[in-house]
């Protein structure tokens, strides 16, 4: 990866696909770092909620989610639009990116 630290919680990320995605060399750290902080995000959200009665802590962490959320996604249309104007292949991102929509 480039000589880039990945912290342990990568070791959390269960989908095989989104494995495919974090070990690309050509997705970016900041891609991959969001990656991993929604999916451990939406772990620690469903076991530290309080399912009885809303509170703070679920709202705020909803919120950080959807920022998180367009922040990826937006990254990775910087990404292909990056890669389409080095005229490298970039269909790849596009599905990447498709995947990473239906996921969260």
């Amino acid at each position: 990866m480039n000589g880039e630290s990945i912290n342990q919680s990568f070791l959390l990320v269960e989908d095989q696909n989104l494995i495919v995605i974090l070990n690309d060399p050509m997705v970016t750290q900041s891609i991959k770092n969001i990656i991993v902080k929604l999916t451990t995000d939406r772990l620690y959200t469903s076991k530290l909620s309080n399912l009885i009665q809303p509170d703070d802590f679920k709202l705020e962490s909803k919120k950080q989610y959807l920022q998180d959320q367009t922040d990826l996604f937006n990254r990775f249309l910087i990404l292909i639009n990056e890669s389409r104007i080095r005229r490298k292949d970039f269909k790849r991102f596009i599905k990447y990116l498709k995947y990473v929509k239906k996921v969260f």
